[in-house]
């Protein structure tokens, strides 16, 4: 039961990766795992329901990523840079998350599905949510303390999540120099991670 249910949802997540929410249907789901669709309602009450656990899926293990860094005591511009090289190397490692937010966070915001990525409820106990409070609440400490200039928390980290998430598709789309042909390959994660720090460094740095 439970690895059907794990394959449901590693499923779902490749199809919205690659169709979006819209796109996807439970028969399409089915067709992939190999069941019929009325078993899929044994697991799941609704599309709405396996998307919501795909996403809860996304945020589990994206917190538990960043957690050791933001739990470290005293902020400073250099834990930023090392939470963006963080998004850098989980999101080459879970691509289809990567696809899956980036749908998300240019759907259409009527949608109850793509309005959670925007919510930042801080008595919201989705783990995604969970992601936003905490890296939110870790930047607001460094803002208090003076080692980064003063934002908006809520755009900064919304902003910092694109560029992790659009860059390599559209450094690869452009045919920047700076990458391989593989934007996945050792080098252009590298050369990602560089400019990310150096824009961060440039906008956040206390004068």
């Amino acid at each position: 039961m439970a690895d059907s249910r794990e394959r449901i949802i590693d499923t779902a997540l490749g199809l919205i990766a690659e169709h979006g929410y819209e796109g996807m249907s439970l028969q399409m789901v089915a067709d992939r795992v190999g069941l019929h669709k009325s078993t899929l309602f044994h697991y799941f009450k609704s599309k709405e329901q396996l998307a919501h656990e795909v996403y809860s899926g996304i945020g589990e293990r994206l917190l538990k990523r960043i957690e050791p860094l933001l739990a470290v005591g005293k902020p400073s511009l250099d834990q930023v840079l090392r939470l963006s090289d963080e998004l850098v190397d989980h999101f080459s490692e879970e691509r289809g998350a990567a696809r899956f937010l980036m749908r998300l966070m240019v759907a259409e915001h009527e949608s109850a599905l793509s309005a959670r990525v925007f919510a930042f409820d801080a008595d919201d106990a989705h783990p995604f949510d969970q992601v936003l409070v905490a890296a939110g609440a870790w930047l607001d400490r460094a803002r208090r303390a003076g080692v980064i200039r003063r934002i908006k928390v809520r755009h900064t980290l919304i902003n910092l999540l694109g560029l992790v998430l659009f860059y390599p598709a559209i450094a690869h789309a452009t045919g920047s120099a700076a990458l391989d042909a593989d934007p996945w390959s050792e080098t252009s994660l590298g050369t990602r991670k560089r400019e990310l720090r150096n824009f961060l460094r440039a906008a956040l740095e206390a004068h």
